[in-house]
């Protein structure tokens, strides 16, 4: 994953894996593909559209309420793995890439632009929001105020934090974006074979792309 839309399409292919684990231990998923429930790493992976439309994450109790309930009914001891050929070896490539975002944030093009953002963030909400990690620590401060909130108040003022993070990371994200889409690059061509084969198998398991 970078930045940008192409989140919600990692996204996809993430909740069909997770789907296709569940259905194997006997649960019954129903939620869409399409959910915005589980991110995963919003601070790092931002898709700023997704979130203008959607918000930081709040309203997405049906589709949490529909995993949970889908999980109570998988057989004890029996793990998620899908099963599909060669997932294992996808998703090892998540970690590697992983490696490969963590670095790229702690370039010095990134660096310079964690405290503008900071203060930006900071200067538009009140919050406190740390220099060295303004994405997680504003994040984390949103929840805190959210947990502290009425449902009429957060209702009234959540839009404000969205909004915030939304205009203050436009140029973060929008450079550790054409980082790693260079990086990404790189990395499908040193592992194509890996990418094409677990791509077919996915489509035989009846992803619908």
């Amino acid at each position: 994953m970078v930045p940008g839309d192409g989140v919600r399409r990692a996204m996809r292919v993430r909740e069909f894996n997770r789907q296709a684990g569940i259905r194997k231990c006997g649960g019954h998923p129903t939620r869409s593909l399409d959910t915005t429930a589980n991110r995963w790493d919003q601070a790092l992976f931002a898709d700023l559209e997704l979130i203008r439309e959607y918000g930081l994450g709040e309203g997405l109790s049906a589709d949490t309420k529909a995993d949970d309930e889908a999980l109570a009914e998988i057989r004890p001891g029996c793990d998620l793995f899908p099963p599909i050929h060669d997932f294992d070896k996808w998703f090892a490539l998540q970690g590697a890439w992983n490696d490969v975002v963590l670095t790229t944030v702690q370039n010095p093009v990134m660096v310079s632009l964690k405290t503008p953002m900071a203060s930006c963030l900071a200067d538009r909400t009140g919050l406190k929001v740390t220099a060295d990690d303004p994405a997680n620590s504003y994040l984390k401060a949103v929840t805190e105020r959210w947990l502290k909130l009425s449902k009429a108040d957060w209702e009234a003022q959540g839009q404000g934090y969205t909004y915030a993070f939304i205009d203050c990371g436009q140029e973060y994200y929008g450079t550790l974006r054409k980082l790693l889409l260079v990086e990404r690059d790189k990395m499908v061509e040193q592992n194509r074979e890996v990418l094409t084969s677990f791509a077919i198998h996915l489509v035989e398991a009846g992803y619908v792309p």
